[in-house]
This record gives C-alpha cells, sequence and structure tokens, in this order.
C-alpha cells in the first residue's frame, strides 16, 4: 500500500511537471544530451531563479538528475531520467485501452439496439 501511494504520489509530480509548457521544451532540449544549468537556460527569456525552480520541479518530478560535470567536478550537468515518464506513458497507456475498448463495446450496443428498433419497425410495415 505504501509503495502503490508513493508511486501515485510520482505520478501527481510528473504530471503537474508536464503541465508546464517551458518545463516540456527543457525536457526536450536535453534528448540532444545533458546539458549545464546555463546552457539549458538559454533559449528562455527568464531569470536564473526562474530556471532554477523548473529544475527544481523536474528534479523532484525524478524526470532529470543533476550530474556532476566530469570536467572540474564543481559543476553540474542535468540530464533526462526515463523511469518517472515511462511510469507515466504506462498509466496513460493503461487508461486509453481502458476507455477506449468501454467505448467500443458502448458504440457496438447502441449500433445493436439501433439495428433491433429497425428490424422490429421494418417488420410492422410488411
Amino acid at each position: 500500500m505504501v509503495e502503490l501511494k508513493k508511486k501515485e504520489q510520482i505520478l501527481d509530480r510528473v504530471f503537474a511537471a508536464l503541465a508546464d509548457h517551458s518545463r516540456r521544451q527543457m525536457l526536450a532540449r536535453l534528448r540532444k544530451g545533458s546539458l549545464s544549468i546555463s546552457e539549458l537556460a538559454e533559449p528562455f527569456s527568464m531569470s536564473f531563479a526562474g530556471v532554477a525552480k523548473h529544475i527544481e520541479v523536474l528534479t523532484e518530478a525524478q524526470l532529470i538528475r543533476k550530474v556532476r560535470a566530469p570536467e572540474d567536478g564543481r559543476s553540474f550537468r542535468l540530464e533526462l531520467q526515463n523511469q518517472t515518464l515511462s511510469e507515466a506513458t504506462e498509466w496513460i497507456t493503461y487508461h486509453q485501452e481502458f476507455w477506449t475498448n468501454k467505448l467500443a463495446r458502448l458504440e457496438a450496443f447502441i449500433e445493436e439496439k439501433e439495428n433491433e428498433s429497425k428490424g422490429i419497425k421494418n417488420r410492422k410495415k410488411n
């Protein structure tokens, strides 16, 4: 039960993080490889504090991680962390399949009822 609650909290953070356009753009930039904080912030017209806040949200959602730069060992680089995004994708896929199946069955039921009512109307005419 505790494990399930923890997963739900992580999913909540992932979806909240993905709700922001700037954070989605940051993730897209990180698909090409790791970046320093200043490299990641470069195309955005926001303060360093604003960028840092977005990075904090993405880190708490476990979508990115900070890794010490091998060049100096003091600065950080940011890179994607795929596990939580994969879990969010699985959640979406499961629910998409669930609702697609429900809607398909509902559509088949409605068509069946329509065909039955057409059959009854046609018999009355004869």
